[in-house]
């Protein structure tokens, strides 16, 4: 199954883990660009979007000398509503940050507002937890107990 097929899958938390990535990677980005103006909430968009990394994509526990506490921590959050939670947390410190002056983190926030979003979604529906072939991992396809209302026919 190509990327585009997984895409049309409708499993939110595929959605999801893409949007987490691209929050992510906008969070460390922006959050660089406005150290001057906003050093507090710039410094924790970085550290909100290293976490972010961290969550989505496993292997960097891996690779990043972490402690053990902090790998058990981002390990624990596999489910969907803890994953909810814990990106609507960074989506409203995020908002928080635009209370003083709008800047360019309006985009980080609207980024993982809608990761937020996407793992509430897949939490409602009950969806199994898919990572993107993508990215290494086992793909929608690979995952032959997710709900067959999304199934492709082979």
């Amino acid at each position: 199954m190509g990327f585009v097929q997984e895409l049309k899958t409708g499993n939110f938390s595929l959605y999801g883990q893409l949007l987490g990535l691209l929050s992510g990677v906008l969070m460390i980005v922006l959050g660089g660009v406005t150290i001057l103006s906003h050093v507090i909430y710039s410094v924790l968009a970085i550290v909100f979007g290293a976490l972010c990394l961290f969550i989505e994509l496993p292997i960097f526990l891996r690779l990043c000398p972490t402690g053990p506490k902090f790998d058990k921590a981002v390990r624990g959050l596999r489910s969907h509503w803890l994953r909810f939670f814990t990106y609507l947390i960074f989506a409203i410190v995020m908002w928080a940050s635009l209370a003083s002056s709008v800047t360019l983190l309006a985009i980080a926030a609207v980024a993982i507002s809608l990761t937020a979003l996407c793992y509430l979604v897949a939490a409602l529906r009950n969806q199994v937890q898919v990572t993107t072939a993508l990215l290494g991992g086992s793909g929608a396809a690979g995952h032959a107990a997710y709900d067959s209302r999304y199934a492709q026919p082979v």
